[in-house]
């Protein structure tokens, strides 16, 4: 259909709705309900296999039902499994409350073809924003109607705009469990939604319309249509690496029961090959699996409107039936060369919980960009102390790992799993004992550095060596060759009070507080200064003025970048006269960013960078 209807869902019709499932069980049964509360149906549908199963298709219509039908399959008595392809499930209305009885699917009608006004933006001009759709504006200080939701977010399109980024990126917006954490954590929750239960429908409990049947896909949709018409794009994270049936001990929930042996990988015990530390590892090569995955891929795109994918763990999506890392992986080429899904953004985490590491030699196609998580660890090094010579690689696109350009590397110095940006220049170990694990878990060797006192601290001077790597970084970030992604709310200041794995915490710890708009207002005017630097003055190409390890000169469009990472000043010989500093990482605000309005020209024939900091100059025209 012209609108990405998935082929396996549910499609009503004026004869009935006509339901298919693939599955290799020899029984099944369609299980109605008259809703989502009563765990019993109301009525079953017995499928013989001689009439309704083909090539391991089942397919049956049924009359006089239609869009709102609540259904789940059965292979086994007493165990309701929910359609791979249901475009929405049931469940709670508000984030982080128990279910009342087992999620069932949805039929829902096809929408209407809408024109989605995508900004189609290039990578060259791409701006990543990574967020949580819930803790972007569940704060109470976000005074944000709906807090929490799609609809919420979708009111803060002109901040993102104003801001100067081009693209959100939504940690997991398909349907998760987020209680699932609370069975064996009381009062922790699965926060950031790395466990995905239904991989087509968005996730309920960030809809203000939860309690309509298809308010989660209309809300979607709308927030879409609304953030396209601020001209921001839509990335959404998806796990297609492992689901939430976890390991043998696990709930079924829906692939298990449908047909273990298809969706899952096995290890040579014959067990869950659990390649993602999740307990188990999606069986990505299957054609069965490909299809459900690119599928997926195509309803997300035409039916909701959305512009990439960041895919998690994605080495397990190129990995072969023994779990062995493949050059040549079938699912890959397929997602890059489908047509109707040529001009998304793709976007890889290239590595896994088994070992599999392809940042490098990433075996997606040139359309893939890589999280670079080199570009994170070598740029913190460098202004954070056990510098390697390595920045100014990191700064020119990584050449040693992206040979074919610049664009395949999305460069990142802080994410949502590790610190925040305030963080990492106010912590050197991670503090994660509210997380349940004693602390053990998070990265136990992130680059960070205190400045002499461990977290919060009074001291005017170690506060201001604070922000001077705070803007080193920044600014390393977005002078940089490639593509850049900021993690919401570092421009506000934003802290986990030193959590770097605050992946169970539904409260002010994970939530964006938007205080920052005047407590730390100096650096988002710096962050959005260097974001209209990059936006208009910051060239495709790079050229070398001066290479050294830690002192070194380079130009990028109308930008001359001096970067002093050693503890003495530098003085750099400038290749020609007539310039204006417009950047100044050693400088407090407001001098830290100068407006080009504002700006002085002067014909200085060299510039003297103070230690451990960075100079633009702006060629005066």
């Amino acid at each position: 259909m012209g609108n990405g209807f998935p082929p396996l869902a549910p499609l009503p019709a004026e004869d009935g709705t006509r339901f298919r499932v693939f599955s290799r069980a020899p029984h099944l049964e369609l299980q109605l309900y008259v809703d989502h509360v009563d765990p019993r149906p109301v009525r079953t549908i017995p499928l013989a296999a001689e009439t309704h199963r083909k090539d391991g298709m089942w397919e049956i219509t049924v009359p006089d039902v239609g869009a709102g039908q609540l259904y789940t399959w059965a292979t086994k008595p007493g165990v309701p499994l929910l359609d791979p392809y249901a475009l929405a499930v049931t469940g709670p209305e508000r984030f982080g409350e128990p279910a009342e009885a087992p999620a069932r699917s949805v039929v829902v009608a096809p929408f209407p073809d809408v024109d989605w006004q995508r900004p189609r933006t290039p990578w060259s001009k791409t701006v990543v924003y990574e967020l949580h759709v819930r803790g972007f504006t569940r704060h109470e200080i976000a005074a944000a109607a709906d807090a929490g939701t799609y609809r919420a977010l979708a009111g803060k399109a002109r901040y993102l705009r104003e801001l100067g980024v081009t693209a959100v990126e939504l940690l997991p917006v398909h349907e998760f469990d987020e209680t699932e954490v609370a069975r064996r954590q009381p009062d922790l929750c699965n926060f950031w939604g790395y466990s995905p239960v239904a991989w087509l429908a968005p996730h309920r409990r960030y809809a203000a319309t939860a309690g309509e049947l298809d308010g989660p896909l209309r809300e979607f949709r709308e927030m879409v249509l609304a953030l396209h018409r601020a001209r921001i794009e839509v990335i959404v994270d998806v796990v297609f690496n492992h689901t939430a049936e976890l390991d043998a001990a696990g709930p079924t929930l829906h692939l298990r029961g449908l047909d273990d042996e298809m969706y899952y990988l096995r290890d040579d015990a014959g067990g869950y090959a659990d390649l993602s530390g999740c307990g188990n590892a999606v069986r990505a090569q299957h054609p069965t699996v490909r299809t459900l995955i690119r599928d997926t891929l195509r309803w997300w795109v035409h039916g909701l409107g959305v512009d990439g994918f960041r895919f998690d763990l994605a080495t397990i999506l190129a990995r072969d039936e023994n779990g062995e890392l493949m050059d040549e992986p079938p699912l890959l080429r397929e997602i890059e060369h489908d047509p109707a899904l040529r001009d998304v953004h793709l976007i890889a985490e290239a590595w896994d919980a088994a070992g599999g590491y392809r940042v490098a030699d990433w075996p997606g196609g040139p359309r893939w960009a890589v999280w670079n998580d080199r570009f994170r660890d070598d740029v913190r090094r460098a202004w954070l102390g056990g510098a390697d010579g390595s920045l100014a690689t990191r700064l020119a696109g990584s050449p040693d790992l992206f040979p074919d350009g610049p664009l395949r590397s999305l460069n990142f110095v802080t994410a949502h799993d590790g610190f925040t940006l305030r963080d990492a220049v106010s912590y050197a170990e991670r503090h994660n004992r509210a997380n349940g694990e004693e602390g053990r878990d998070g990265h136990a060797h992130e680059v960070s550095c205190n400045h002499g006192v461990e977290g919060p601290s009074d001291d005017p001077e170690l506060a201001a060596r604070r922000e001077r790597a705070r803007r080193n970084l920044m600014a390393s970030l977005l002078l940089a060759r490639g593509v850049p992604m900021l993690l919401a709310g570092d421009e506000l200041g934003r802290t986990q009070r030193g959590n770097n794995n605050a992946y169970c915490h539904d409260s002010d710890l994970t939530w964006v507080d938007w205080t920052g708009l005047e407590t730390d207002a100096p650096f988002g005017r710096f962050v959005r200064g260097l974001l209209w630097l990059r936006r208009d003055h910051a060239g495709d190409e790079l050229t070398w003025i001066l290479k050294g390890e830690a002192a070194f000169a380079y130009r990028r469009g109308d930008l001359l970048v001096l970067v002093n990472t050693g503890d003495d000043e530098v003085s750099f010989d400038l290749p020609e006269d007539g310039w204006k500093v417009v950047v100044d990482t050693a400088a407090p605000a407001p001098g830290d960013f100068t407006p080009p309005a504002s700006a002085e020209a002067w014909k200085p024939s060299h510039c003297d960078v103070p230690a451990r900091s960075l100079t633009v100059l702006l060629r005066a025209l």
